[in-house]
């Protein structure tokens, strides 16, 4: 059987660069110099016919082409790494249960679950997306992530993250003639979550609009979002679903006015947990995650009065 696969030094130098966003720090995990690992990831990307880094300031960010490729060279590297490991296995696995809305499930948890395996390899995750509120004790459930004001009783219980609302909309909703002022927003087709009313993004927008429920209505707010990015109208989106589509150009954010909602993401968890150490490292990396830096924002697709919609 005959294989054409780049070279492994490439592969590694190309994970390595991707971890770090950086050739220097690459560099200096695997000894080699700069220029050798410019020299490998230039090697791949004529082997793929595209680029897999662009550089910004001193970081260098993976392209679309690139993520891909790391997804898929990550995984043969640890397989490539569990052939060659002869040691007796002596690792103690952890299997752990996480109740999560399927919304936040979807938009939020499920990118960023690979930096999980690889921060935590011995803990086997188990994502149960559901709305209903589940017991602790008896519902095979280690941690839940919850939306709500808090105030559970019997459970300890930490906040995750804060959560905003803004317009947002498909950049090809009505052929690209994106509304200019919020007040434009009386000839648009505003879509619904019956638990997200628009009446208060309006009342901070300075507008006398009065909301209808007229139309497809959502209580899932991952599908409300994809009905927007399929150009049916405008939704009134929270900020830690919509990051992605709005990073990728799926969506565009409509105005600077946005609303602190009043709901906000809890961890839940059992105080007298039998394996409390292992869920607190989940809780740990689920803190950790909620305080990093999604893409800003402001340097995403960020629709302003005047701008060209894109």
């Amino acid at each position: 059987m005959s294989l054409r696969l780049p070279p492994l030094q490439a592969l590694q130098a190309f994970e390595a660069a991707a971890r770090h966003q950086s050739y220097t720090r690459a560099a200096e995990e695997l000894a080699l110099t700069h220029g050798a690992i410019s020299y490998q990831i230039s090697a791949l990307e004529d082997r793929v016919g595209t680029k897999l880094f662009r550089r910004e300031r001193n970081r260098m960010l993976m392209t679309d082409a690139g993520r891909l490729l790391l997804a898929n060279v990550r995984q043969g590297l640890m397989l490539l790494e569990r052939a060659f490991d002869t040691r007796v296995p002596t690792e103690r696995r952890v299997s752990l249960t996480l109740s999560t809305l399927p919304s936040l499930a979807r938009c939020w948890l499920v990118p960023r679950l690979l930096d999980f395996q690889c921060a935590h390899p011995d803990i086997d995750l188990l994502v149960d997306p559901s709305g209903a509120l589940v017991d602790l004790e008896h519902d095979g459930v280690d941690i839940a992530i919850r939306y709500g004001g808090g105030g559970w009783s019997g459970v300890q219980q930490q906040l995750l993250m804060d959560e905003e609302l803004f317009p947002v909309c498909s950049p090809r909703y009505r052929g690209g003639h994106l509304p200019q002022t919020p007040a434009d927003l009386a000839d648009c087709h505003l879509m619904h979550n019956p638990w997200q009313p628009w009446e208060p993004w309006f009342h901070a927008a300075g507008l006398s609009l009065r909301e209808t429920a007229r139309g497809v209505s959502y209580t899932d707010s991952a599908l409300l979002l994809d009905a927007a990015a399929a150009g049916q109208g405008i939704v009134l989106a929270r900020r830690a679903l919509a990051w992605r589509d709005l990073a990728e150009g799926r969506l565009v954010r409509l105005f600077e006015v946005s609303i602190p909602d009043t709901s906000r993401y809890y961890l839940l968890w059992r105080h007298d947990h039998p394996r409390l150490a292992d869920v607190l490292r989940l809780r740990d990396w689920l803190l950790a995650q909620a305080t990093a830096a999604d893409p800003p924002l402001a340097s995403v697709s960020l629709f302003l009065p005047g701008a060209p919609a894109t």
